[in-house]
């Protein structure tokens, strides 16, 4: 029988959830009175309970999170109010209601943690302490306590390397820019972007500092990467007869860094210096991240389960308290893995339940803690959808199965800003021990977003329920990751034949296309006086995006079928009207402020050293968006980490088509093939490209929605107007 350790919380201060609730409502803050009370919620120590009159709503819990998750499902389930970062919908009420009966909800679950390794990448690499204070905020508001910062690692594992007698440019040209430099930790790739600035690992570092001291102020651990033994290739040089692991096999196109034994006495020295140079930048903490051979890395001839033990020990002898954190991802972890360590220590997030339908955890993990797992973004697109049935139905199920081993929820979409629907169905599912009724859920949902009972909004959200969200886990490995929805293949690079954006992508609709229409009618039909809100507009502007991408899916078999018939004058009506519904697309998005290429930009000049550097941190954030790699790499992961973002469409989709268009229009008037287009160079252009972009939204969501409902025939019997 496991011994089950539970690492010491964080410890959160009442002030720190005091200042959360001021910052995310101003106008209302004063009407909650939190407390922080040790007691039984429920038969659980740790809870939340809330009572009070009008205006005057008391909410208790035993820890900060849960405290301020407590708040969040008043506002929820009472007010009927809204948090998010896509867009809350705090306003219209000025007294907050009574709770007429108390609410006591007891925290099912130990562990409720957020962010993949990969969000770093595709989303928050260059974010600003501000715009990381308010997603905190929001983590908190949901529950979350436990929270993976990658920033500032570059500078422990800089540290760590100069103790073993790398020199300063040495150690500085192997690590990349902030955007790639997760898939280093995990050992899947190294040498591009380098090399990378002291100053800018110094100032990541400094952030990162700042962030964690937030999140300890919340009660959230901060999760921090751990050292499983990757290295520099040339490690052995610097320390002679150290024993490296070359990994022989590439990781879609790139080099993978070398791998040290962990049974080698150097191995133990460099996790020291390792776990000591972080400790002191960051502090310490309880939840360590390791994936070991993520996505085919070698093991050589190193028994894993040797490896896996030394690995562990020295995480413990820094930081004896410490859990492993590791995800079920493919063949990881590995049984040997599993044999090798004590299973008391550590935490499993098990990531692949949208894809495959595993019910049979306790044997897989060998009775180890495990995480049930939220994936549904890769990349960070802007994809709407996600398989909400094995969030609402099966997560309940594996917890109550016998001997069971679920300790929570790991919510770990690839990007953030996206599919707030999904985000607040999941964090809610942490305190559920029953199975949720989509259709009532959706319903309650759809007058909270909004602010009223409204049948068109209920009817738009149902229609999307049934649609973008209702697809499920069922094992079909023949269709890319179906775990997550389908691209705007507006975003491919262009092809008559493309059926998907990125290489691991869907190739497939998960629901028919015309089914989802009548929810952008639905949408612009809700009353004019609930129009105002930043929520109603994001979700306007997504769906309507939605909708715009998913047609692309029927122009493109149209301009195929009159290229190959040599029907010119309708292969140039097809291709006008595909150009004509990208420039429309283009407009829509840029009326959100989370919809623009400007905004993701806008972070990068503070990070910039004094004079120099900006041109390093810009080619890294524009490529990760296109090319991603090296011309070798991007063969895979071009487009890998595309979004309908304005800006993008117009500068970079737009032209790639029309270019390519133009080639076949000119084969189609010379009866000759058309000329070949080097897209690796089309993009590395853009990479390196200066052209500045608006970090402001401009224009009219609602007429521009209004303008796409049209241009497909879709225009509902009201006035396009503005919202009120």
């Amino acid at each position: 029988m496991l011994l089950l350790v539970v690492p010491a919380r964080a410890q959160g201060t009442l002030a720190a959830a005091e200042g959360v609730v001021r910052r995310e409502l101003p106008g209302l803050s004063q009407q909650i009175h939190l407390q922080l009370q040790p007691g039984d919620y429920a038969g659980e120590s740790d809870g939340f309970r809330i009572t009070g009159g009008a205006g005057d709503i008391h909410v208790s819990a035993a820890t900060v999170p849960t405290l301020l998750f407590g708040v969040n499902w008043y506002l929820k389930y009472t007010a009927h109010l809204n948090i998010s970062t896509n867009g809350s919908r705090v306003s219209g009420v000025t007294t907050l209601p009574a709770v007429t009966q108390p609410i006591v909800k007891p925290a099912l679950y130990p562990f409720r943690y957020a962010l993949n390794e990969n969000t770093d990448g595709y989303t928050t690499p260059y974010w600003d302490f501000d715009r990381w204070q308010h997603e905190i905020d929001v983590l908190a508001l949901s529950g979350f306590n436990a929270i993976l910062i990658q920033r500032g690692n570059d500078l422990a594992v800089y540290e760590a390397f100069r103790a073993m007698g790398y020199g300063d440019a040495d150690i500085r040209n192997w690590i990349t820019q902030p955007a790639h430099q997760n898939w280093q930790w995990m050992g899947n790739m190294c040498c591009f972007l380098e090399p990378i600035s002291l100053d800018l690992m110094q100032k990541r570092a400094e952030s990162a500092r700042r962030i964690m001291d937030m999140l300890r102020s919340l009660g959230m651990t901060p999760v921090l990467p751990g050292f499983w033994g990757v290295v520099p290739a040339d490690f052995a040089k610097h320390v002679p007869g150290a024993r490296v692991v070359t990994q022989t096999n590439p990781w879609n196109g790139f080099q993978r860094p070398g791998w040290l034994d962990p049974r080698d006495p150097s191995f133990a020295k460099v996790a020291a210096a390792f776990y000591a140079s972080q400790q002191k930048l960051f502090g310490p903490t309880t939840l360590y991240d390791m994936e070991t051979f993520q996505e085919g890395g070698q093991s050589g001839d190193v028994p894993v389960s040797e490896a896996a033990r030394a690995i562990q020990v020295a995480l413990n002898k820094a930081h004896p308290d410490a859990l492993w954190f590791m995800m079920a991802w493919q063949d990881n972890p590995k049984p040997a893995l599993i044999d090798g360590v004590d299973r008391s220590k550590i935490l499993i997030a098990d990531i692949e339940q949208g894809r495959i339908p595993r019910d049979n955890r306790e044997a897989d993990f060998k009775g180890a803690r495990w995480l049930f797992g939220g994936l549904w973004e890769f990349g960070g697109r802007t994809t709407m959808g996600a398989p909400l049935y094995d969030y609402a139905k099966r997560m309940p199920q594996a917890e109550h199965a016998a001997g069971s081993h679920l300790s929570g929820t790991a919510l770990f979409t690839e990007g953030l800003d996206t599919n707030p629907f999904a985000y607040d169905l999941y964090t809610e599912m942490a305190w559920r021990p029953e199975p949720v009724d989509l259709q009532q859920w959706t319903a309650e949902y759809a007058r909270r977003r909004y602010g009223a009972a409204d049948a068109h909004a209920e009817r738009a959200w149902q229609i999307i329920q049934r649609t973008v969200y209702g697809y499920r886990a069922d094992g079909n490995m023949e269709h890319g990751e179906r775990d997550a929805a389908h691209e705007s293949i507006f975003n491919a690079e262009p092809s008559l034949t493309a059926t998907r954006t990125g290489h691991w992508a869907p190739d497939v609709l998960r629901y028919n296309a015309d089914d989802l229409k009548p929810a952008l009618v639905e949408l612009l039909q809700v009353a004019p006086e609930l129009r105002g809100s930043q929520a109603y507009q994001y979700d306007l502007v997504d769906l309507a995006r939605q909708v715009l991408a998913n047609d692309a899916r029927r122009q493109l078999p149209l301009i195929r079928s009159a290229y190959e018939s040599k029907d010119r004058d309708a292969f140039k009506a097809r291709t006008a009207e595909w150009l004509r519904s990208m420039d429309t697309m283009d407009a829509l998005l840029a009326t959100n402020q989370y919809f623009l290429l400007g905004r993701w930009l806008s972070y990068l000049p503070a990070w910039a050293a004094p004079g120099a550097g900006r041109a390093a941190i810009e080619l890294d954030a524009r490529s990760i968006l296109t090319t991603w790699g090296d011309r070798e790499a991007s063969k895979d992961l071009h487009e890998y980490g595309n979004k309908d973002w304005a800006g993008l469409v117009r500068t970079y989709y737009e032209p790639r088509w029309r270019l390519y268009f133009d080639s076949l229009d000119h084969g189609l008037e010379t009866n000759s093939p058309p000329v070949p287009i080097d897209w690796y160079a089309f993009g590395e252009r853009w990479n390196h490209g200066t052209e500045s972009f608006s970090a402001q939204p401009t224009g009219d969501a609602y007429g521009m929605a209004s303008k796409v409902a049209e241009s497909l025939h879709l225009s509902p019997n009201v006035e396009a107007k503005g919202a009120n």
